[in-house]
């Protein structure tokens, strides 16, 4: 095996060579997209824990948690038979002595959903939490939430922000906005919560970190929901919709403004084209890329006119897109990753299939040969706003080289990118010309190749203060950073859920030359060759023109 797994290692260095940097005319700093990796932590009144100071948050102006009725009413209706299914039965009745056990020794009925959370998991109740699916964990919250004070919204300090990074990412697409807008007037930015199961959850978060930044920030109250309701004329019962498509109970009752706003906005046929006509940005937030893909593209696979028009205004630098995970994964035109992991990926293959339901495995939910760590991914791309490389995201803090890899070779993809966490890619879309900014970096993989149980292909890692030029074949010139800010984590060598390639692939810019990890049943190498360059910066090691192989090898005794 460890021979094979060298064998696709040589095959796939000479398979491409690196273009040296030329001195080609600069294409000006315009870029069209900004990609960030997720991880975008800020500061707020709902997020104490990401900030340096909690002294400016006022509970009584400001929403600080979600609120939980624990009363004998809510309870009966988070445990009705009507929204369990029968084959549930056993556990809907254990979630109803769970909840009547929590209500009598907390002996309130309004507790914050930290504290029922803390309650939930402890040792008499701690088995069935975990035997819960998300689906059903969520349906159980939302059936027993308050509804959110109009007074108490949650609010954003991102002076406060413990990392800079993220306030940077945000900042730098503001730049991009009022890059658009002009000189003389503020940016406006639309932000998109179509990502999200419940889309009300985050409005609050981005109107107060966009308007922070100086930008108008408004809310483009579009989801995958909503445009149902719209193709069916029934928005009166968008609510219920939510439910069907969202699995997402009771909106309507715990975020009523938002919630008539959005009614209001379905029955408006030309409302969605209005807001682009006045947006700089768009930007477009974490969650399931599926749904955001749903939202924009018909179910056969044509996009729809909202999306027409975006794609428009894009190309004629009318506005700017970004995105924070799902919301970068989903601006594709390539294979649209949407689920997996690397060690089912490498063992298993990629399925071209709808992601599985979170959990799916504890509720018997998952579709026919998809488990709930399968590789599932959408053949004809997302939203086509990024045509260079198949996007994913949370990339080296989960370990997702092998996926991102086993789907670039089951799809013949030439050129997949992986962006970092608090770290984000900007681009160019006629030149190809990027930066990376923030905290880590970008993974490049070029023409990988796989057998049954193995992937390899070129790779190239630059982070962030790094720039260069990249085609839909790959990575055409680059420029590497000369930072020295060093990533302030503890080193792992568990490359298949975390960043143990990153943290090992180090020694590469010293005298050593190859890299070989073990993980449980599967094994890693990751070399330099003659035609590689590398550079540290900030503690990591940059490679141009690296090779990689991760194979699974359940014949050996690890």
């Amino acid at each position: 095996m460890v021979k094979s797994l060298f064998s696709l290692l040589s095959l796939t260095v000479l398979a491409s060579l690196f273009t040296a940097p030329s001195n080609a005319e600069e294409d000006g700093s315009y870029r069209h997209l900004l990609l960030a990796g997720g991880g975008l932590e800020a500061c707020s009144s709902f997020a104490s824990d990401n900030c340096d100071n909690v002294d400016w948050i006022d509970k009584d102006t400001m929403r600080t948690d979600r609120y939980l009725n624990l009363s004998k009413k809510f309870r009966s209706k988070a445990t009705a038979e009507s929204v369990w299914p029968t084959y549930r039965e056993e556990t809907r009745k254990k979630v109803a002595d769970a909840l009547e056990l929590i209500h009598e020794r907390l002996k309130e009925d309004i507790v914050p959903e930290r504290v029922f959370l803390r309650e939930f998991t402890r040792r008499a109740t701690q088995q069935l939490y975990n035997a819960l699916s998300d689906a059903e964990w969520n349906r159980i919250i939302d059936l027993i939430e308050l509804p959110v004070p109009d007074s108490a919204r949650e609010v954003v300090n991102l002076d406060e922000n413990l990392k800079g990074e993220s306030k940077a990412i945000f900042q730098r697409f503001v730049e991009m906005a009022q890059s658009v807008a002009g000189d003389d007037q503020k940016p406006t930015i639309y932000f998109l919560t179509s990502a999200s199961r419940n889309p009300y959850d985050a409005i609050d978060f981005y109107s107060s970190v966009f308007e922070q930044l100086g930008a108008e920030a408004r809310w483009l109250p579009l989801d995958s929901a909503l445009v149902k309701a719209q193709r069916e004329g029934r928005c009166d019962e968008l609510a219920k919709i939510q439910q069907e498509e969202l699995g997402a109970y009771e909106r309507d009752r715990v975020h009523r403004d938002r919630y008539k706003e959005q009614v209001a906005f379905c029955k408006d046929s030309d409302a969605a084209a209005e807001m682009i006509a006045k947006a700089d940005g768009l930007f477009f937030n974490g969650g399931d890329q599926n749904l955001t893909r749903s939202t924009f593209v018909k179910a056969n696979n044509q996009p729809g006119d909202v999306l027409k028009t975006i794609i428009a205004a894009v190309q004629q630098k009318e506005v700017v897109v970004g995105g924070a995970s799902a919301g970068t994964a989903v601006m594709t035109s390539k294979p649209m990753i949407s689920n997996g992991t690397t060690a089912q990926a490498i063992k298993e293959g990629a399925i071209a299939s709808d992601p599985p339901p979170f959990g799916c495995d504890l509720d018997t939910t998952c579709p026919p040969n998809v488990g709930p760590d399968s590789l599932t991914y959408h053949p004809l791309g997302g939203l086509s706003l990024f045509h260079y490389a198949t996007l994913d995201t949370h990339f080296s803090e989960r370990g997702r080289h092998g996926r991102l890899m086993r789907l670039a070779a089951a799809s013949s993809t030439p050129l997949s990118i992986g962006i970092d966490e608090n770290t984000a890619m900007e681009v160019n879309l006629e030149t190809g010309a990027f930066d990376i900014i923030g905290e880590r970096g970008a993974f490049f993989v070029e023409d990988a190749q796989g057998t049954d149980n193995a992937v390899a292909g070129t790779f190239h890692y630059l982070v962030a203060g790094a720039s260069g030029v990249i085609s839909p074949y790959g990575l055409q010139t680059a420029e590497f950073a000369e930072g020295d800010d060093v990533v302030q984590t503890e080193p792992t060598t568990n490359f298949l859920s975390d960043r143990g390639l990153i943290d090992s692939m180090r020694i590469l810019c010293g005298e050593r030359k190859q890299v070989s990890l073990l993980n449980k049943d599967y094994r890693l190498i990751a070399q330099r060759g003659e035609s590689s360059r590398v550079q540290s910066s900030g503690g990591e090691c940059q490679v141009i023109n690296g090779s990689i192989g991760i194979a699974w090898q359940p014949q050996e005794q690890l």
